[in-house]
């Protein structure tokens, strides 16, 4: 009852009355600095959570859009209706604008459909807060899909970028939103496994990855909880890799400036250029 409540109120609080043509400001919604979608990073480069904590860095166009993308799903999911009703709406994320068209419509319905498809026991949560402050202090995240059911329950993460491919197995984002979900719901359901997803409509990719909730928590406890602690300790060490292009540093970090030169010297790429997943 107090789960059905929860989702009934959160849709009538969300809910989009507006027509097609019309403007939206999406607001920039709460985030934490060990969080599931920066995972890569604070557990590559652990240093970097303090170091940027006070920084204030620019929203990426890649990221506004991803942003617009989620958020229209949602509207669709509580709605019901097509993504295509909100053609023509230009969706404002920051400084970016975005007027919904056909690749937005196209991946939101794509990633709908993948809800839709799945058993429809359960109740389906549509980007719900969930947290796991008990092994990562401040530690929460938005999860774009979550279906809530004994034994097995499902979390799905809709990538809308074209630049790369992200892989479900062992995915930290996903497995952070597990861990969240079980933290938050643990009184009401009897989980036992979790099948985490990833959906990339605009690649044409889709993968799963199953996990036990032993295995989940062991990965909490032996993984997630002790990269938050050295996150969160002064002095930890800056360690470049792929996770450097996300990080509001960047541009002025010599650890970064030296790898990039190692990799030109040994003529690789180090960093591929792609889009923001987030």
């Amino acid at each position: 009852m107090v789960i059905l409540l929860r989702v009934i109120l959160r849709s009538l609080l969300g809910r989009s009355t507006v027509a097609k043509g019309d403007t939206i400001i999406i607001p920039e919604g709460a985030h934490s600095i060990l969080g599931p979608s920066s995972s890569d990073r604070w557990m590559g480069c652990p240093g970097s959570v303090l170091a940027t904590r006070d920084v204030k860095g620019a929203q990426t166009e890649y990221a506004a859009e991803g942003t617009a993308a989620h958020e229209l799903s949602k509207w669709v999911r509580e709605e019901g209706k097509p993504a295509s009703n909100w053609k023509g709406t230009t969706l404002v994320v920051g400084d970016f604008q975005f007027k919904v068209g056909k690749p937005m419509i196209d991946s939101v319905t794509t990633f709908v459909e993948e809800i839709e498809w799945e058993d429809a026991e359960g109740v389906a949560l549509a980007e719900d807060m969930v947290g796991y402050e008990e092994l990562v202090p401040g530690g929460f995240g938005t999860s774009d899909h979550i279906r809530l059911k004994d034994w097995l329950c499902r979390v799905k993460d809709l990538k809308h970028g074209t630049g790369v491919k992200v892989f479900a197995k062992d995915n930290s984002q996903l497995k952070l939103y597990a861990l969240g979900t079980f933290f938050t719901y643990r009184l009401f359901y009897e989980f036992d496994r979790f099948l985490l997803s990833i959906c990339q409509p605009r690649l044409r990719h889709f993968e799963e990855f199953e996990i036990s909730l032993g295995h989940l928590l062991q990965w909490g406890y032996d993984v997630a909880r002790p990269a938050a602690k050295l996150a969160l300790t002064p002095g930890a060490p800056i360690v470049a890799g792929s996770w450097c292009k996300f990080c509001k540093i960047k541009d002025s970090c010599s650890v970064r400036a030296e790898y990039k030169r190692e990799m030109k010297n040994r003529d690789l790429n180090a960093e591929t250029e792609f889009e923001d997943m987030t």
